[in-house]
């Protein structure tokens, strides 16, 4: 059994709901905090209420506040730089293990094909010999 849709005021409501719970907490609001109170998908919110969304919603929203430009310090330089080369570095860790990760699975890929193609003869069973009998 579907669910109806809320109605304009309904969704409306939701919207001043979330836009005075983030303005108290200091955050944007967004479109899942809306969709998340009404229980509604995104992609029904946005086709059934794009309108409101341009209309009630949008407008509302504070802009972010634009940071004072100012120069960066030289501390603020160095750990940028030192920032970078620690993840230049980590990028070129996963690129090795990653290249490690795909020669395992082509290893794995040609002994499972080997050993469905019959390629691999099986080994006889190991049987252990009989004690001489005893007069």
């Amino acid at each position: 059994m579907k669910r109806a849709l809320p109605d304009t005021d309904t969704v409306k409501a939701a919207i001043d709901t979330v836009l005075a719970e983030a303005a108290t907490r200091g955050r944007r609001p967004t479109m899942t905090a809306i969709e998340r109170l009404l229980g509604i998908p995104h992609a029904t919110f946005h086709r059934h209420y794009a309108d409101l969304i341009d209309t009630h919603f949008r407008p509302r929203v504070p802009k972010p506040a634009q940071p004072a430009a100012s120069t960066p310090s030289p501390a603020a330089d160095a750990r940028a730089e030192a920032n970078l080369s620690r993840l230049r570095q980590e990028n070129t860790d996963l690129r090795r293990t990653l290249a490690l990760y795909e020669e395992a699975i082509r290893q794995l890929t040609l002994e499972n094909n080997a050993l469905r193609g019959g390629a691999v003869i099986p080994l006889p069973t190991r049987t252990t010999p009989t004690p001489p009998a005893q007069p």
